[in-house]
């Protein structure tokens, strides 16, 4: 225990000591929130609370025993190997409060989930808490308890007086916090007469503005493979996370192909949070970083490094010995891409050790549509499969959303736009726990409700009948089923089924108190079906891009793909293209290899692919042809946006109401495209037939790196849309003006649909042809008809 003191002894020191102001302050898992400052000192708060005391109840020291041992593990190292403390402060909402933590009788609890770097210490911390509270409370049995990890912090208790309080300070006990933490803000009320579950009259809340700061110091780098992806990443922080890659000043294809396959198996890794990764041609001074290269090549900073084939290694950061390098290296670039392969397809494998020699691995080709991140669309798939079963059960009478996530390729389409199915198998409890006839479960899907069913259906009238007589027996079966349709337009890229129960607190005279817990749940074996869709689908359409990454990620591998490149790209371009394969690694989980990189000046090296153009306009002129089938065209370092004809228009009343010009008039709509304006353009390319160009441009790399960032918020999936989207920060402004095509196919018998579906005017001229096709095959038998009694006729004259 003598470190044990030593290391609270520091801590008390650490937390008067002042924020270190160079860059290596860490924040969790590279966070890019910038802290916040401290709450100012104000006078006492009229609400009454109380802290947890220095020395913590016993049923707390035996539970943190398990945690003051790994303090206590890592203490004399901890403080040996550093002398910076860094303080984080960070408000409810930066982690995860989208507004005030509300909290009733039917929805006693509230929570926020945050991680802790496995390579920090937590050596002291402090939450400031303000909010307010019901004044119908009573403040001799109502309360807010406050926990971490099942751990007291302390308690709110209520001044029916001065409903608002804060901010109160509560210390925190370190040896409380893991890396996985939950902080539990717990509700208990009483008022006079009778307590109802569902009064909306006793409540309590906490503010999103309510701060946790927390004091950290930096725990000796452990350095093994098989920790990866940390120190780069660590998955019990959610923020979004900056992994810098060191290359050389020359970019080629070979070397940006590796990096590309590391880039997106981290972003398969970050999956939703997001991640950036800025190059640069040296070691940064401090942190962590990825150096990809031939080992003759490698910054010289790292010394001469002796390989013999394909290697993996991680060292200690020649000026920062808490940071580590991960090197991916080889003989010469074939290795270089083996190594890493050795990554993104070896993790699992990876060992204890910091160094690894990477055999050649072989990866199998995929199949259209197979991307690990999508569900199956030949046969039914059960909800069991895309989330645990316990994000399947609720408990309480307000117990919140259950979302199940899912993902597939957006290019999804039915006959006759018939539904898709969900069928939903849940259970509620029995009676009398809760009003069953008055509750219900609640479905939808992107925030957009679908339907609601009762928790028990009510008995026929003959069941009614034979029950009132004596005989037969209430269904009391508590599994309820039901299938109901999903609009195919509701279904996008990345989706979200959500259920919420909504329950009914018993009505019973007196006062009877209910349960405090009950449990419901929606039956893993529920299942959505999309089995009665084909792919097909009309391009252009970035939205698809947006949610899915479609329809390059129709192959998990990219293996359809390749990024085109200015000839000598700058660090800002090759920064992008990282961040682009790291969306994609984030939207298909599973690494790019199959993707080629090549200049402006092999393009025709892959003209039978689907191409991601990555440039700045003065760079664009190599380029500026693969736009010829779009609306759009780049001269003299601008973008210009060609005009509607007006013959054009006249045409289009013969096509689809979407589709584009055939012909363009000059134009006035221009721009330069600076000042960190980025467009991105997706037409048909002119190489092949139903393949697609995107385009992704920019007067300079800030604003193309700007563009990519925003590609992968989804919060901006909504706004993109069209063929072309120009983006201002977080301003964007989608057009549509280029033709369409198409791309997938359908069985024979379903391309008549294809053909009319919202083609009104081919309908009509469908109809028309088919009117005269009927008049000519009646005209043409009526005629013969008519010739026949003619003939018939003159024979009878004859013969009188």
């Amino acid at each position: 225990m003598v470190s044990l003191i030593a290391l609270l002894v520091f801590a008390t020191g650490a937390q008067a000591a002042p924020v270190a102001s160079k860059a290596p302050a860490p924040q969790p898992a590279g966070s890019d929130l910038p802290p916040l400052p401290a709450a100012p000192p104000q006078a006492a708060p009229p609400a009454a609370a109380s802290a947890a005391p220095p020395a913590t109840t016993p049923a707390a020291d035996a539970s943190a025993a398990s945690a003051a041992d790994a303090v206590v593990d890592n203490a004399e190292n901890a403080i040996a190997g550093s002398d910076v403390a860094t303080v984080h402060t960070y408000s409810l909402r930066e982690l995860g409060a989208q507004s005030a933590l509300k909290m009733q009788g039917a929805a006693t609890l509230q929570g926020l989930q945050f991680g802790i770097p496995a390579d920090q210490l937590v050596t002291s911390a402090r939450l400031v808490v303000s909010g307010a509270m019901s004044p119908s409370l009573q403040p001799d049995t109502s309360a807010v308890t406050i926990t971490l990890n099942e751990q007291f912090i302390g308690t709110l208790r209520p001044d029916p007086t001065h409903p608002t309080f804060g901010p109160l300070s509560f210390d925190i006990n370190p040896i409380f916090f893991i890396s996985g933490n939950r902080l539990n803000f717990s509700f208990a009320s009483s008022s006079k007469g009778c307590t109802d579950p569902s009064n909306g009259l006793l409540w309590a809340s906490v503010s999103e503005h309510s701060e946790l700061q927390i004091t950290t110091i930096p725990l000796p780098p452990h350095r093994q493979l098989s920790r990866l992806p940390q120190p780069f990443f660590d998955k019990n922080v959610k923020q979004k996370i900056v992994i810098p890659f060191v290359l050389a000043q020359t970019f080629d294809p070979e070397v940006l192909k590796a990096t590309g396959i590391l880039a997106s198996w981290f972003g398969q890794q970050t999956d939703y949070r997001g991640v950036t990764f800025p190059v640069f041609s040296t070691i940064p001074q401090t942190g962590n970083a990825v150096v990809v290269g031939v080992a003759d090549e490698l910054p010289s900073a790292l010394g001469r490094q002796a390989v013999s084939g394909p290697t993996l290694m991680e060292v200690a950061n020649p000026s920062d010995p808490n940071g580590t390098i991960l090197l991916v290296t080889g003989r010469d670039r074939d290795e270089v891409i083996t190594a890493s392969k050795g990554i993104g397809f070896g993790s699992s494998t990876l060992p204890t050790a910091n160094r690894m020699d990477v055999a050649p691995i072989e990866v199998g080709a995929r199949v259209a549509n197979d991307a690990p991140s999508f569900i199956p669309t030949n046969r039914p798939v059960r909800l069991g499969e895309l989330v645990p079963d316990s994000a399947l059960q609720a408990e309480g009478y307000a117990p919140g959303a259950l979302a199940v996530p899912f993902r597939v390729s957006p290019d999804l389409y039915t006959w006759r736009d018939r539904p898709y199915k969900l069928n939903v198998r849940f259970r509620a409890p029995p009676g009398p726990i809760v009003d069953v006839s008055r509750s219900s479960l609640n479905v939808g899907i992107n925030d957009t409700y679908l339907e609601a069913y009762p928790l028990r259906e009510p008995d026929s009238p003959l069941d009614q009948l034979l029950h009132g007589v004596g005989l037969g027996h209430r269904n009391n079966d508590s599994v309820q089923q039901h299938t109901m349709p999903i609009p195919t337009y509701r279904v996008f890229g990345q989706n979200q089924l959500l259920f919420y129960f909504e329950m009914a607190a018993m009505v019973e005279p007196g006062c009877k108190p209910g349960p405090s817990t009950f449990h419901m749940g929606i039956d893993p074996n529920s299942t959505i079906d999309l089995s009665n869709s084909y792919h097909i689908t009309q391009m252009p359409n970035l939205a698809f891009m947006a949610s899915a990454g479609f329809p390059f990620t129709t192959y998990a591998d990219l293996s359809r793909s390749a990024v085109v490149l200015p000839e000598h790209p700058n660090g800002m371009i090759v920064s992008a293209y990282l961040d682009l394969m790291g969306f994609m690694g984030a939207t298909t989980w599973y690494p790019v290899s199959g993707v080629d990189v090549v200049s402006s000046d092999h393009v025709n090296d892959v003209a039978d692919r689907n191409l991601i153009v990555l440039s700045t306009l003065a760079n664009s002129g190599d380029v500026s042809q693969l736009l010829s089938n779009s609306a759009y065209q780049i001269s003299d370092g601008r973008l210009h946006m060609a005009l509607r004809s007006t013959l054009s228009g006249v045409w289009n009343l013969f096509q689809d109401p979407m589709s584009a010009i055939n012909s363009t008039a000059p134009t006035d709509v221009e721009s330069t495209l600076t000042g960190g304006v980025a467009a991105m353009v997706e037409a048909e390319s002119p190489l092949a037939s139903g393949r697609t160009v995107l385009a992704l441009l920019s007067g300079d790399g800030q604003g193309l790196n700007n563009l990519v960032q925003i590609l992968a918020q989804r919060k901006n999936q909504a706004k993109i849309q069209g063929d072309l989207v120009l983006a201002h920060g977080d301003d964007l402004t989608s057009y549509r003006s280029s033709p369409l095509y198409t791309v997938g196919t359908v069985p024979l018998w379903l391309k008549p649909d294809w053909y009319m579906h919202n083609h009104p005017s081919r309908v009509v001229v469908v109809g028309l042809f088919g009117c005269l096709l009927v008049v000519a095959v009646l005209m043409r038998a009526l005629t013969k008809h008519a010739l026949r009694r003619r003939r018939e006729l003159q024979e009878e004259r004859q013969r009188t």
